[in-house]
C-alpha cells in the first residue's frame, strides 16, 4: 500500500490560524500521475479574517466554495465567493485570498498541471489552452465536484486497491466539470438519453410527462393514474433504467425550472406558487438546501456575472 507525503488532518496551520480538515501537499515533489501532476488536494476551513497572502501561482489551481464567504482576487481583480462558487487560476496569475470576518470560508482546492508529454495529452490541449486563457474565473458548480472532490481525498488519504486509477479519474473529471461550468455548458437531461437510445417507452413517456408537466404536478403519485400501473411498480421500472427515482428526477427537474425562472428574473413568490410550495419561506429554504445559494443571492450572482445555472444545473454541495 503506497503512502503519500505531507498530509495534515484537523491541525491548525502557522500563526495564520487557517484549519485544514485534510490536506495532501505534494509541492517539494508533485504526485505524477498519468495525465497531471498534482501539487496539491486540499479541504480548507479558515479562520474569521484568515488571508492567503499574494502570491504568483506555480500550477493551475481549482477552489470549490463549500460554504462561508470571501474574496478572492485574479492579477489584481477581485472577486466576491460564496458558497458552491468555482474559482480557476492559472500557473502565471498572481492570487489573493481574504476570508470574511463574520462567515469564514472554507474551500476545497486542487492544485495541478498537464502532462504534456503524455500519448493522451492532444485530448485534453483545448482544456489548458482555456485555462491558459481564461477571461471570467468564476462560476456556480453545474456539476457536484464537491463529492468528486471527497472521493478523490478518500482514494489519497486512504490509499486501497487501485486508488491511484480511481483518484486520477476523479481529478480528470473535476476539470473537465470545471471547464464545463465556467463555459455554462449544459447538462444533457436524462430524458435526451432515453429519446436518443429508445430503449424503454414507458421510461421515456414519464420522464417526458414530468418535465411537460412540472407545473402542474401536485401529488407525484398521481402519474400513476396517467400510466396505469401503481406507483411502486412505475418507480421500480424507473430506478431500474435511470438509475435515480421518480422522485430524484422530479425534484431535479423542479429545482433546475425554479433556476431557470430566477435566472429570468421571476418574482420569488410567483416561482414559490408555480410549482407548488406551500409559500414562499419553504421555497426559499428548499432552494438552498439543493443547490447550497438561496435564490436571492443566485439572481444576483445572474445579474451580475451573466452566467450561472443552466436549465439542466445540478445542485453542489454546501
Amino acid at each position: 500500500m503506497e503512502e503519500y507525503p505531507a498530509l495534515i488532518q484537523e491541525s491548525t496551520v502557522n500563526k495564520q490560524k487557517k484549519r485544514y480538515h485534510m490536506n495532501v501537499d505534494f509541492f517539494h515533489s508533485p504526485l505524477n500521475l498519468d495525465l497531471f501532476d498534482v501539487y496539491q488536494i486540499c479541504d480548507l476551513a479558515c479562520s474569521s479574517d484568515y488571508e492567503v497572502d499574494m502570491h504568483k501561482q506555480l500550477c493551475y489551481e481549482i477552489s470549490y466554495i463549500v460554504s462561508g464567504e470571501g474574496i478572492f482576487t485574479r492579477n489584481g481583480v477581485s472577486y466576491a465567493v460564496s458558497s458552491n462558487m468555482i474559482f480557476v487560476v492559472n500557473s502565471k496569475d498572481v492570487h489573493y485570498i481574504k476570508s470574511s470576518k463574520h462567515n469564514p470560508l472554507r474551500y476545497m482546492c486542487l492544485g495541478f498541471v498537464f502532462r504534456t508529454e503524455n500519448p493522451n495529452y492532444f485530448k485534453y490541449e483545448k482544456l489548458r489552452s482555456f485555462l491558459d486563457n481564461l477571461k471570467n474565473p468564476l462560476a456556480i458548480d453545474n456539476y457536484k465536484i464537491y463529492d468528486l472532490f471527497t472521493l478523490a481525498l478518500d482514494e489519497i488519504t486512504a490509499p486501497n486497491f487501485l486508488s491511484m486509477e480511481l483518484f486520477e479519474s476523479y481529478i480528470l473529471q473535476i476539470i473537465i466539470l470545471t471547464y464545463r461550468s465556467l463555459c455554462n455548458q449544459p447538462k444533457l437531461y436524462y430524458t435526451n438519453l432515453i429519446e436518443q437510445n429508445s430503449t424503454n417507452p414507458l421510461i421515456y413517456a414519464i420522464t417526458n410527462y414530468i418535465d411537460a408537466n412540472l407545473t402542474n404536478i401536485k401529488n407525484l403519485a398521481d402519474i400513476s393514474s396517467v400510466f396505469d400501473y401503481s406507483y411502486g411498480y412505475l418507480s421500480k421500472q424507473f430506478s431500474q433504467v435511470m438509475g435515480i427515482t421518480i422522485k430524484d428526477y422530479y425534484t431535479q427537474r423542479r429545482f433546475e425550472k425554479a433556476a431557470e425562472m430566477l435566472a429570468q428574473n421571476t418574482p420569488i413568490a410567483s416561482i414559490s406558487e408555480v410549482l407548488h410550495f406551500s409559500d414562499t419561506s419553504s421555497f426559499c429554504k428548499a432552494f438552498k438546501q439543493y443547490y447550497h445559494i438561496s435564490p436571492r443571492k443566485y439572481q444576483a450572482f445572474i445579474e451580475k456575472n451573466g452566467s450561472g445555472f443552466s436549465p439542466s444545473s445540478e445542485p453542489g454541495s454546501p
